[in-house]
């Protein structure tokens, strides 16, 4: 499975196809649904799956937007602007409520399960209306398994996201997490 900072350069991508989206909106939104893992882990003491609501499409669209929002607005400014010394004025413009932030949650959500989906096998994708049981998983499968789609996955997500640290323009951390 992609580790969450691994869900970045997809965000990133979407983001260099319409420089009209919000990035933080992106970023928060593709690693957002990994929140549930450990939450489920701790309340239900491995008795379930780890990955459930915001790992399907609906889980996702609905409620990991909405909590991408709070989180886009609320949180993102204050923990840029500390850890890499970005100015959280200028975060917080790129961080303002809008039609734009909503559709980039949204988007860095579905992008979140849709990468996930190509290297698990288990998969809640269609969930409330499919078990992840009744989910057929033929990414996966024609890739070789899980563990061979998640390697080829992993690795190329790894590439990309060293080819944008390569980047030497004036600014990167600032390009890198809150746009141009």
């Amino acid at each position: 499975m992609p580790l969450t900072p691994l869900h970045y350069p997809i965000a990133y991508l979407i983001y260099r196809l319409d420089k009209r989206l919000s990035l933080p909106g992106l970023i928060v939104g593709s690693m957002l649904p990994d929140i549930e893992v450990p939450i489920m882990l701790i309340l239900l003491r491995s008795r379930a799956p780890p990955r459930l609501v915001l790992h399907s499409l609906l889980g996702a669209a609905i409620l990991g937007t909405l909590i991408s929002l709070v989180v886009t607005i609320l949180v993102y400014p204050a923990l840029v602007s500390v850890f890499f010394s970005i100015e959280e004025a200028e975060v917080k413009e790129r961080c303002k409520a809008s039609l734009g932030l909503f559709f980039s949650c949204l988007l860095g959500n579905i992008s979140h399960v849709l990468l996930d989906y190509t290297n698990h096998d288990y998969n809640p994708i269609f969930w409330p209306f499919l078990t992840p049981e009744e989910t057929p998983n033929l990414i996966c499968s024609t890739l070789g398994g899980k563990e061979i789609a998640s390697l080829i996955v992993q690795a190329i997500l790894i590439i990309i996201f060293i080819i944008l640290l390569m980047n030497k323009r004036k600014n990167l951390w600032e390009n890198l997490l809150v746009g141009e």
